[in-house]
């Protein structure tokens, strides 16, 4: 090969380089313009199928606003109140509600039962917000009720008022209307986190110190999330409630309300006994249950006693047919209960109902297990007392 063909030969070679080279070029700047086209359009399926979601969730907030924007009161405020002994998580609730009703345009105001206890007077100073007054007479008002649907923990006049919804995580009580009401009943820890839930579906702006005080009461009424009522809705409420209300520490707030709620100071035994009490009806018998917090099994032993010497006359101011009081220890993890009877029946009915009883030291009987009143000795006394012959 001449000298000549070699070089054409090599500018050819270069040439063809050249060409697969800016071929490859302009393919890699058409296959990037391709992936930049996809990328946006599937930015583009992304916004759309996010707006769609956020324009479906607000039309169903539309709705559950609407069922509830429905409810009927006569002339005059709704006033939301709990149960009486109020704890927690019935003022809380209360508090909670009626700013959301408020909200929805409602004239609501939060009432309390009773004197507070030492753990919600703590709650509420921290939050900035003050205690709801005492509502003495619920006749001809409009009540929304919370934490509770029974008559007998529910203030003078009940049954004679307007009540207008229910909010509740307990058993279906014996409140009766002739109306139409808001009910909500769920099997949940707290019915603090039912109000959430609330807020949440109806897309209602939650204020700081109602993050907080629902937060609280959430903990407070399921000891920590530790009791056998908690659901996966309380656990993702108090998740959701700490991350905008700036809690890091959950333990140590928890540890603080527990420290607030074994707190007697200023209280009398009496005071003691009804700081925490409910009264139920079954098949034609009343009973009463007052229950108290321990630190541990000593100062267990030694609340029993006290509470032993102030039953009789505790019995004595109520109409009840059985009155117990309910010793809790709630601490590292143990859960025992010391039940103290008023008198010879109602020691002899709970043997009859609840007989799984550890041990009975002659003045209480112990529980190594745990005997929740809302979760085991309510049902199990109502269970019992349905065997039994009554009109």
């Amino acid at each position: 090969m001449s000298k000549g063909h070699k070089v054409l030969k090599v500018i050819a070679v270069l040439l063809l380089a050249a060409g697969v080279a800016f071929g490859g070029y302009l393919l890699g700047r058409r296959s990037l313009k391709w992936d930049l086209e996809a990328a946006k359009l599937r930015a583009s399926v992304i916004s759309l199928e996010k707006g769609e979601l956020e324009a479906q969730q607000r039309e169903l907030q539309e709705i559950n606003r609407a069922a509830v924007l429905s409810m009927k009161a006569e002339d005059g405020p709704i006033y939301v109140i709990g149960h009486k002994s109020p704890d927690s998580d019935t003022v809380c609730s209360a508090i909670a509600y009626a700013r959301l009703l408020q909200k929805l345009g409602f004239d609501a105001q939060p009432m309390v039962n009773g004197d507070i206890n030492n753990e919600t007077r703590y709650i509420l100073s921290q939050a900035g917000i003050d205690v709801p007054p005492v509502l003495e007479d619920a006749t001809g008002k409009n009540i929304f009720l919370v934490d509770h649907s029974e008559y007998l923990q529910s203030t003078e006049g009940m049954a004679e008022a307007h009540i207008v919804g229910v909010l509740d995580h307990h058993g279906v009580g014996s409140l009766t209307t002739g109306n139409m009401v808001v009910y909500e009943g769920r099997p949940i820890g707290a019915t603090a986190t039912i109000v959430w839930l609330d807020y949440v579906n109806y897309g209602i702006e939650m204020d700081d110190d109602i993050e907080y005080i629902l937060l609280s009461a959430i903990l407070s009424d399921t000891s920590s999330l530790t009791t056998s009522t908690v659901t996966d809705a309380d656990r993702k409420a108090v998740e959701k409630l700490a991350e905008v209300a700036g809690i890091s520490d959950i333990d140590q707030l928890a540890g603080k309300l527990h420290e607030e709620l074994l707190s007697y100071e200023g209280f009398t035994d009496m005071e003691i006994l009804f700081s925490d009490y409910k009264e139920y009806e079954a098949f034609g018998t009343t009973f009463g249950i007052g229950c108290v917090n321990a630190i541990d099994e000593a100062t267990a032993k030694v609340l029993a006693a006290r509470m032993k010497e102030v039953l009789p006359e505790g019995f004595a101011s109520k109409e009840v047919g059985l009155m117990y009081a309910e010793i809790g220890i709630r601490e590292n993890g143990e859960k025992i209960d010391y039940i103290v009877p008023v008198d010879e029946l109602s020691k002899q009915i709970l043997e009859l109902a609840l007989p799984d009883y550890d041990e009975y030291d002659g003045v209480a009987f112990i529980y190594r297990k745990g005997c929740g009143r809302k979760t085991v000795f309510v049902p199990g006394l109502t269970d019992f007392l349905a065997t039994q012959p009554h009109d």
